[in-house]
């Protein structure tokens, strides 16, 4: 990875050099020259719109930093939350950057010396790749920049339920352009925006939970504190943290995992019940780790019924014989003989070995007598 450090300091990943290099490859005829040309012209593009949106951060006092990845650039400015109007030009200075590119090279490729050769064929690159992608890339789709000016404005006017419906749009626009593309045999872009189309509807599935509390600087810091206190091990300290955030936050997606952080660490200490009171409101949207923890404690607190509820969700997160045999122990609890058995197969074929000792015990007591778990146990004699 490249560094130039400065004001705004620069990271090139080598991925960027590969995209390039296969765009180039692509669309340089086979002439070396005209390749090196395509990866200058990407390199500048690219630099030149992420300036856009770097340079106008900077005037309003942002501390902002570029990276140019494999799939163009990315700029980062840290601070505090900006006014509407602040985050509406950031974001749309970089496809301004991107036209003053256009209208410069629109007048030098007159200049005799620039119009002909590979001078002429660069002008002529710079400006074609600029004038299509400025108009693309204004296109109101996440994460277009275009789609960000919708989030911005949408956000300003709904809160955080503009963000939904710009995902939403987004999607729905994206699919769209990904037909259309298709009917015009354009297959790549087409695949682009198909691409874009499922990452929105995902986005828009997952930010239901998304509250006001999601936007707040004040909350994020306070969980960052919480993590880097973990990290540090400092469990009490981070315990603290999620606590005094839950307390305060009250929903949305940064209390849900503060919740998720703060129950492991209850468990932990051995207060599994006060981890249960935790998981169980939040068990349709727990992460695979939490989930799992839910189903542990389910069983341990005797909640059998909860057990099974989870148990299809943990197994496939968490393919392992432990998981199968609280499933099996909690259907025979429930008087479930076909889905104990099946838990019983299951983790038989996860590896346990005694599960002749383990279908003698007391527990499966209210299943012993049913067909299927005597067929099953015909299988040991």
């Amino acid at each position: 990875m490249i560094r130039i450090p400065g004001h705004i300091p620069i990271a090139i990943y080598p991925s960027f050099w590969i995209m390039a290099a296969l765009i180039a490859i692509l669309f340089g005829e086979g002439d070396f020259f005209k390749m090196f040309i395509w990866v200058a012209v990407i390199f500048i593009s690219v630099l030149f719109h992420e300036y856009g949106h770097a340079l106008t951060a900077l005037l309003f006092g942002r501390h902002p930093r570029i990276e140019l990845v494999a799939m163009g650039g990315l700029t980062y400015h840290d601070g505090e939350k900006l006014p509407f109007w602040k985050q509406f030009l950031i974001t749309l200075n970089g496809p301004v950057f991107g036209f003053l590119i256009v209208v410069a090279v629109f007048f030098l490729k007159d200049i005799p010396a620039l119009s002909t050769g590979y001078a002429g064929h660069l002008m002529m690159q710079i400006l074609v790749v600029n004038g299509i992608w400025t108009v693309v890339n204004l296109l109101p789709v996440l994460p277009l920049d275009g789609g960000q000016l919708v989030r911005i404005t949408m956000e300003k006017f709904f809160s955080y339920k503009g963000l939904r419906y710009t995902f939403l749009f987004s999607a729905i626009l994206s699919l769209a352009l990904c037909l259309m593309l298709f009917l015009t045999q354009n297959f790549l872009a087409g695949a682009v925006f198909f691409l874009f189309a499922f990452e929105n509807f995902d986005n828009f599935r997952k930010s239901r939970f998304v509250r006001d509390s999601d936007r707040s600087d004040e909350f994020k810091k306070k969980f960052l504190e919480g993590e880097l206190n973990l990290r540090q091990g400092n469990k009490e300290k981070a315990l603290e943290s999620f606590e005094n955030l839950r307390a305060t936050a009250k929903e949305g997606m940064i209390y849900d995992t503060a919740t998720q952080y703060a129950a492991f660490l209850h468990y932990d200490q051995g207060h599994a019940q006060e981890a249960y009171r935790m998981l169980l409101p939040l068990k349709d949207r727990l992460d695979p780790d939490s989930l799992v923890l839910l189903h542990r404690i389910a069983f341990e607190q005797g909640d059998f019924s909860m057990v099974m509820e989870l148990a299809g969700s943990v197994f496939q997160y968490v393919p392992e014989a432990e998981v199968a045999l609280r499933s099996a122990y909690a259907a025979a609890h429930l008087k479930q003989a076909e889905a104990s058995v099946g838990w019983l197969q299951t983790a038989r074929q996860s590896g346990v070995e005694n599960l002749k000792e383990i279908i003698a015990e007391k527990a499966f007591d209210e299943v012993r007598s049913s067909p299927a778990f005597q067929e099953f146990a015909a299988t040991f004699d």
